[in-house]
């Protein structure tokens, strides 16, 4: 296979891990943990100041999906199940990424623990969904 169809084959799959990060963070932290983060408002920027810096959290959606994408396809092994593949590769990318970020904040945020909880369960969710796009995507 050439160096262009793999190419090929990793930008679809940040693609897919872009959209996924999209709409998956957007479920998680813009419905289903609103309220938690209204009654810890204090912590928090300001909506005006959170949609003046949307890019930033765009771009790290970008970076992101093409660092997941390209280090998925480093350990993609031909002939056994995308899909398979792609879910282990993401829940432990989530296992990493969840308790770096969720027990990090935990420590130098004054949030409540239910919040941290569902940062880390919602975090490997996410990942593990991701994964899974990414390893159906980027198989042959």
């Amino acid at each position: 296979m050439s160096t262009k169809t793999n190419m090929k084959r990793w930008l679809l799959a940040a693609l897919g891990a872009f959209v996924m990060y999209v709409v998956l963070q957007t479920v998680l932290h813009g419905m289903l943990l609103s309220d938690l983060y209204q009654q810890t408002a204090s912590v928090w920027r300001s909506e005006t100041e959170m949609q003046r810096l949307m890019w930033v959290l765009w771009l790290s959606y970008l970076i992101a999906s093409l660092a997941f994408a390209f280090i998925y396809t480093k350990g993609y092994e031909p002939g056994k199940s995308g899909l398979g593949q792609g879910l282990r590769f993401g829940f432990l990318m989530g296992l990493f990424i969840a308790s770096l970020q969720s027990l990090g904040h935990y420590f130098s945020l004054p949030v409540p623990c239910e919040l941290v909880i569902y940062w880390f369960v919602g975090g490997l969710v996410i990942t593990t969904i991701t994964g899974g796009v990414v390893g159906l995507i980027y198989r042959k």
